[in-house]
Parts: C-alpha cells; structure tokens; sequence
C-alpha cells in the first residue's frame, strides 16, 4: 500500500499529510505499523462530526490490513530459518571508498576492506583494485582487477560467492583463501586456508577443485596449471634438501666374503626385500611434475597401478592424465576410484569429473548419467552447481527446452547466483 492509496482510498489531504510527515520522523515503518497508524487515525477522525468511512475505504483497509498481516507471517517465518536471511547483504567499505566507476583501490598507505552484513570480509593488498559487482541474498560477485585480496567467507547453506579474476571463475560457499591476479602476466595465483573452491577458466576442460592447504597458478599465456601443496611448498623454501656429495654415490670396495667356520649353524635365510617406496603421486602433481606420474604408472604397469594404488595416488593419477589430455588413463584411473573407494569424497568426485570426460569422448547421453549419479551422492558437493548447469545444457540438446526447463528452474532455486544463471533464465522464462 503506497502513500498514493492512502491518500485515495481512506484518508483526508490533512490526514495524509499527518501520515508523511510521520514516516519522515520515524523512518521506515512495517506494514503491520503503517496500516495500524491508519486505522487508529480513521478511528479517531470517524468520531469527529460529519465525518463518514465509505465502504470503499473499509473495504481498502481491510485489504491493507490482511496483506500486513501475510508479510507479517511471511517475514517471521523467514527469520526464523537460522539458514537464510530474509534480506539482501549489504556491505560498507572499510579505509577506503567505493570510486565514481564502482571500483575498490588501494594504495601504498592504504588497504580497503569491504565488510559484508553476514560477516564475511575482503581485505585488498597493496595498490590492488576490485569491483563489487553484484550482490544478493545468497552472497555477491567480486572481480579481481589487479594484485591480491584476501577472503574471509562466512559459511551459510546455500550462499553463493563468485570471485572474477581475468577470464577464471572461483565459485566459493565458505572459506579463507588469498586471489592474486596479474593482468600484465596472465597469471592467477590462489592459496586456500580452509574449505574448497572450484575455478573454472580456459586453460582445463572441467572445472578445477581447491581443498584447504593447496595452492594453485595457473598461466593463461603459457598454459600451466600448477596444483601443490602450501605446507609442501613452503617447507621446501624454508629448509631445502642438500644436493648429494659425490661421495655419497662412490661405491665402497666389498670385502671378499669370510667362510663359516665348521660346524657352524646355517645362516638365517636372506631378509625379504625391502616394500616398494612410496611414490608419492600427490606430491609430484602439487610440483607440477604431471607426466611423471603417468610415466611411472605405465612403467609399474597401468592394470596393476588400477589395482593397487592408494584413493590419493588413483586421485593425483587421474588429474595428471586429465591435465596432459590422456583422457584415456583418466578414465580408467576414475572408473578405479568408482569401483574400489565408492563412498569417499574422492570416489564421488569421480562421477563428476567421469562425466566431464564423457562429454568429449562418448556424447550428451553418458555424461548425463554420471551428472545425475554425482548430484544424487553429493548433491552439496563442490562441483554440484557445475553438475547441474552440465545437465540443463544437455537435457535441453537432447530432449529439448519443455524437459530443460526443469532443470532450469530447479538450478535457479538452488543457485541463483551461479554461473548458469543466465541460460537458466532464458529456458525459465524468468526475468
């Protein structure tokens, strides 16, 4: 009910006035405030001579008075979802300002940091610039124009934070992580503190997974995509192995052997030899080292690799494989994790990554399944909202834009903010 109304429908020019004048002093009032300010004003403007309530007028009250009371319910049952604001996020800028063109900069004496209403925060390095792009219910969209900032993401069910660097995506639900990008170089660097991310960009054909304590760089111009471990990496800056004397390898004289002497118990049997050493997989795919690992899984042999290898090493295979485009190894390196760790997060993860695959290899029809089979295991997985924007565009390329359409609709209500948002729009007709 707009001021308009009020003035048409129930209340004199004077009695109208009264009402502006009141909400100029006391700011904005609820629904269920204006329409009981109004009916106590009728009330007392009624007992004064000549004065006559039209039915007209009852009639818009009462109206007024049940769409009060229906936003009344509907707020409260909002606020009492501990799991969701029933507001939009606001955020305000912390040393700094928000420039003429929308941007965040700082410079050498200061570091903006933009708080948002539900606790998360972005501090922005040295001479770093960014944008608020866009901000909602769920969360807001942050591009990253030069140097680093550093994000602290509250967790909340359904929150949806994207952060733009150059041409990647970092789609983030909850967690602390310092994004550096450097147009001059192309360069993205990303070091997560805790939760997981997933980056999207050119430089792989599925989307890239982060987990806390790993640091990714990534190089458009080159082509490097680089995942390794922070605590690997920053233990081996802080105390590097010493590189082996020449000594080491010089081989010592063997003495000639000593016969036993007669009468002497047999020698105990020679010692089994020693376990196969540890390969290592994961920490060579955090140095970048991708075709040593597929390199040594063919020379052990890729069946007995399939079947031997720990869920990690399965993992750090398949990504070597995907990675250097042997999509072939990736997929029985995937299809190994499926049959042998099915429950982990690993085993699930599988699916997804299976069905980026079937997407060039095997079509529309294969890649289905295993989306449906990922979003039916995890479906709060970090590669849920990608599953189902990969479903909708297949389901609207095979059966068309009616059956999309519910995929469409369901993807909105989950991930209003995601990057399907807008072919999802577009198939639900939705503004």
């Amino acid at each position: 009910m707009t001021l308009d109304d009020e003035k048409d429908l129930a209340l004199s020019p004077k009695a109208a006035r009264a009402v502006e004048l009141a909400r100029l002093s006391l700011g904005m009032m609820s629904p269920q405030q204006r329409v009981q300010g109004l009916l106590r004003l009728t009330e007392r403007t009624a007992r004064r001579p000549g004065f006559r309530l039209s039915p007209l007028r009852v009639g818009a009250l009462a109206l007024a008075v049940a769409a009060a009371v229906l936003l009344g319910v509907n707020g409260w049952q909002r606020g009492t979802r501990s799991d969701r604001p029933s507001y939009e996020l606001s955020y305000e800028v912390e040393g700094g300002a928000v420039q003429q063109d929308g941007s965040v900069q700082a410079d050498t004496s200061s570091r903006p940091k933009v708080r948002f209403s539900d606790g998360t925060e972005v501090q922005l390095a040295e001479m770093a610039r960014a944008h608020i792009v866009s901000v909602n219910e769920q969360g807001a969209r942050v591009a990253l124009d030069r140097g680093e900032v550093h994000a602290r993401v509250v967790h909340r069910s359904e929150a949806q934070w994207l952060f733009d660097a150059g041409p990647f995506l970092v789609t983030v639900t909850g967690t602390a992580f310092a994004l550096s990008w450097a147009p001059e170089d192309e360069r993205l660097d990303l070091r997560l503190e805790s939760g997981a991310v997933v980056v999207s960009g050119p430089l792989s054909g599925e989307p890239i997974a982060v987990r806390a304590g790993q640091w990714l760089t990534l190089r458009q111009r080159t082509g490097e995509v680089l995942l390794r471990d922070l605590d690997l990496q920053q233990g081996a800056a802080a105390s590097p192995a010493p590189a082996p004397s020449s000594s080491d390898h010089a081989e010592e004289p063997s003495a000639a052997p000593v016969p036993d002497p007669p009468g002497a118990p047999a020698a105990a049997p020679a010692a089994a030899p020693a376990a196969e050493p540890r390969r290592d997989w994961a920490g060579k795919l955090a140095a970048g080292k991708l075709d040593v690992i597929v390199d040594e899984a063919q020379r052990r042999g890729l069946d007995a690799s399939f079947a031997e290898s720990s869920n990690e090493e399965l993992s750090a295979l398949a990504d070597a494989a995907r990675y250097t485009r042997r999509n072939d190894i990736a997929r029985r390196a995937l299809l190994a994790q499926r049959r042998r760790f099915p429950a982990t997060q690993r085993g699930k993860e599988a699916a997804f990554l299976l069905g980026r695959l079937a997407e060039t290899q095997e079509g529309g029809a294969a890649a289905l399944a295993w989306f449906e089979t990922y979003l039916k295991e995890a479906p709060q997985g970090a590669y849920a909202s990608e599953a189902l924007g990969r479903k909708m565009v297949i389901v609207q390329r095979l059966h068309g834009d009616a059956q999309a359409e519910t995929v469409a609709r369901a993807y909105l209500r989950r991930f209003p903010g995601g990057t399907y948002t807008q072919a999802a729009r577009a198939l639900a007709r939705t503004p």
